[in-house]
């Protein structure tokens, strides 16, 4: 009767395992604990856009990522002003310019989970499987986000 039990319960265990559904989780920390924003299952390609104003430059910044199976990867930067943090090099990818933007294609840089934080007028917004999140709206300036797969 116990190995009966045994069996299934690790029968359980490793259908759990099985069919258990990675997401990603977007959270913020609030005030000492961990609030859920909202979280996506985790598919190859998944798409994840952060759009936010720069702190120098005042002007738009639009990352757009992927998820590659196993990490997000930034695939593309666009911005409308050249400045500090913004990638300008070679060896960033391939920089191009469409009208009023200056866009970084092709940086494919690998990225396991992100840590984004609200500012003081920089209008941090996500964009998850679809769902745009408009987070400088639900939280104060310098609460930290986080997007990670679990």
């Amino acid at each position: 009767m116990l190995i009966k039990k045994i069996l299934i319960a690790a029968i359980l265990l490793v259908l759990v395992f099985v069919f258990a559904e990675e997401k990603v989780y977007v959270t913020a920390e609030v005030g000492g604990s961990t609030e859920i924003v909202t979280t996506a299952a985790v598919k190859k390609n998944l798409p994840l856009t952060i759009k936010f104003i720069h702190s120098v430059q005042k002007t738009p910044v639009i990352e757009e990522l992927e998820f590659d199976g196993a990490d997000f990867v930034l695939r593309r930067t666009r911005y409308k002003s050249q400045g500090v943090g913004l990638p300008f090099m070679e060896s960033d990818g391939v920089f191009r310019k469409d009208g009023d933007w200056f866009i970084m294609d092709n940086m494919n840089r690998r990225i396991k989970n992100l840590s984004l934080r609200t500012g003081v007028g920089t209008e941090l917004t996500i964009n998850l499987a679809g769902e745009e999140i408009k987070l400088y709206e639900k939280f104060p300036p310098g609460t930290k986000i986080n997007v990670a797969i679990k």
